[in-house]
This record gives structure tokens, sequence and C-alpha cells, in this order.
């Protein structure tokens, strides 16, 4: 409630049946669609979104080029920024900021709507250590799809 005690309209989600995307004979991927009001409301939100993930996508295609723990590292496993220019393995969120930096475009709206099919955080989603390449790759595709 607000401080006046009004009572809010609780609007329902616009219901949307899950979308099944087939990645290959054995993967199916369920994508959970974002509702409007969690990316950002700019005219071009959405389309700087799209480009960054999947340029981020691009980046990570390789599973040697996805690492953990840190948001980006060398070809001799050191810690690096993203930014930097020695930086070849990438996090889910660290191929989000070299992706929007290569780009010139905002990231928070990516990072908002991978965040969405995560649930969690992605940082902590992408470090867990039971998750694999596979899972990262057919978040990011999960993504593309919702936003697309």
């Amino acid at each position: 409630m607000p401080f006046d005690c009004t009572p809010l309209l609780d609007l329902p989600l616009p219901q949307r049946e899950d979308v099944v995307v087939k990645i290959d004979s054995t993967t199916t991927l369920r994508v959970r669609p974002i509702p409007p009001w969690h990316v950002s409301r700019r005219v071009d939100g959405n389309e700087s979104a799209l480009a960054v993930l999947v340029r981020a996508r691009q980046l990570l295609a390789d599973e040697r080029c996805w690492c953990q723990g840190a948001f980006a590292r060398t070809w001799l496993n050191l810690p690096v920024p993203s930014r930097f220019a020695l930086a070849r393995r990438y996090c889910a969120l660290g191929a989000i900021m070299r992706a929007g930096r290569e780009l010139g475009l905002p990231t928070i709206d990516a990072q908002k709507a991978l965040e969405w099919q995560t649930v969690i955080s992605v940082a902590d989603w992408n470090d867990d250590r039971l998750r694999t390449h596979g899972d990262v790759l057919a978040a990011f595709d999960a993504t593309i799809v919702a936003l697309a």
C-alpha cells in the first residue's frame, strides 16, 4: 500500500504460453516471457539489449572462451577486467560488458533480461559450480528468443 493507504490495483501479467525452443536433438529450452516493465522503457531498449546479447553469445560460443569466478580471463587463466585487451575468456556478465563496450550500447537492459531467464543474479548463476557451458548458451538463446 502507498503511504496514504490507498489500495493498489494488482494487475495480472499478460498470459502468454511458454515458448519451447529445440536446440538440438536432445535439448529443448523453455523460454520465460519477459514482461515489458522489466526492461528499459526507452524506445531502443529492446533493440540494444538484443544486439548486446547476440554479440555476447558470439563471444561465448566456443567453450574455451567461457570462464567462471571472474568477469574475464586471459588465455593463461589470469583474471582481468572485461575491457582489457588480453581478455579472451568471459563469464556471462563479462561477455555482456565486453559486447556493450564493443558496440557502444548500454548493457543494463541485456543484463536484466538475462537475469529474468536465470531467476537469480547472473554473476551468481554463472559461477555455480554445477553450471555448464551449454546451460549458459541455452540461457542466452532463451533470452534472445524472448526479446525478439
